[in-house]
């Protein structure tokens, strides 16, 4: 049975869950040769090469905690780990369609992607969640065998259900996107946010006040990524959206915080026309095809647009500071379709899908 908590109770569990949950010790795993991310403001992202082939169609990278690099190699059907170099280091056993990826504190891996199951004498196919233990087998990812801990299998419009972004809390608690068809009544639409624990418990949608399919801030349509700060505390997160109808939405990127008002809480938008002004994350239709998130330490927003070929950088106060890409980039810095983002140690990771490839981006101050 699913069990939908209050707001206040969902805040109450996230800061006793913060208490008392354990990390995976990484101390024996390679290590940073640099322990800042800094917030640069004038800076050039310069392209380095060789870019990383071998893919198909991939739709997702992260740098874990250790760090080491996974790519959701979509259309070969596993997960690649390498390490910060570009090395691979291993794949995963077969996951079909992985299209994002995350890791928690305990470094392991979830995954969202689809699994084929027969029903009914034929074979259907279905969204699923997975979960890569890859410290119970010594971080040997061929090892770590996908357990799927998100799914459902019940036919009709639940069996276009997809899981398409998914990203962690500092408690090991995660939120997952999820789409599909059903999102004409109230109750439990697919397209949605959802809250679950640390032991894959779902807790609640915590897009319940949005409105399916609407057009201004709090809506909710396709969800194509999601991203948290991965450091602190703070009870925010970033997601991405794409239109699946003739209703667009005007804000395609939103980014959404928790607030105790008076006796109530809820998730509300971190910035609003009528009190922030015409910041440039909350211009309308800034994006087309925003598939991938990304926050640094310093609470930096990274965002791919497949639909304009570009990777745009904001500050954490929603100002644009830096942006490139397109079909005619002075410094080479081409896409075809960005799908995946990641950032670290001041060097930023796209999947560009449409070329099969991770590129890599250096902040010019940092490549003395």
């Amino acid at each position: 049975m699913k069990i939908q908590l209050s707001s206040a109770l969902l805040l109450f569990l996230f800061l006793l869950a913060g208490c008392r949950e354990d990390k995976y010790n990484i101390n024996s795993l390679p290590q940073s040769s640099s322990s800042t991310n800094a917030n640069f403001s004038d800076t050039v992202y310069v392209k380095q090469n060789p870019d990383w082939t071998g893919f198909n169609n991939p739709q997702a990278i992260i740098v874990g905690n250790e760090p080491l690099v996974y790519v959701a190699d979509t259309y070969n059907d596993r997960i690649v780990m390498l390490d910060i170099a570009g090395r691979v280091i291993g794949y995963s056993q077969p996951i079909r369609r992985p299209v994002a990826l995350a890791q928690d504190k305990r470094l392991q891996l979830l995954v969202c992607a689809e699994f084929d199951t027969v029903l009914q004498g034929q074979t259907a196919t279905f969204g699923a969640v997975y979960r890569l233990n890859l410290p119970a087998v010594n971080h040997d990812i061929t090892k770590a065998t996908p357990r799927r801990v998100i799914w459902d299998t019940t036919l009709g419009n639940y069996a276009s259900r997809r899981y398409t972004a998914v990203a962690t809390y500092y408690n090991n608690y995660y939120i997952i996107g999820r789409t599909g068809q059903k999102n004409t009544g109230t109750f439990d639409p697919d397209n949605a946010i959802l809250l679950y624990s640390n032991n894959d418990v779902f807790l609640s949608p915590v897009t319940s006040t949005f409105a399916q399919e609407g057009t201004g801030l709090l809506s909710i349509h396709h969800v194509t990524g999601l991203a948290i700060r991965p450091t602190g505390t703070a009870l925010e997160y970033v997601f991405s959206q794409v239109e699946v109808s003739s209703v667009i939405p005007l804000w395609k990127v939103q980014w959404m915080q928790f607030l105790a008002m008076g006796q109530t809480t809820n998730w509300v938008s971190k910035f609003y026309p009528s009190v922030d002004g015409d910041i440039d994350i909350l211009r309308i239709n800034r994006f087309v095809q925003p598939r991938g998130l990304a926050l640094d330490p310093s609470g930096n927003l990274f965002v791919v647009d497949a639909g304009t070929d570009s990777l745009y950088r904001f500050n954490s106060r929603g100002t644009e500071r830096y942006s490139f890409g397109g079909h005619n980039d002075s410094y080479g810095r081409n896409f075809n379709q960005p799908y995946g983002i990641a950032f670290y140690d001041n060097t930023i990771f796209v999947a560009d899908k449409g070329n099969n490839r991770i590129c890599r981006f250096k902040l010019s101050i940092d490549m003395n």
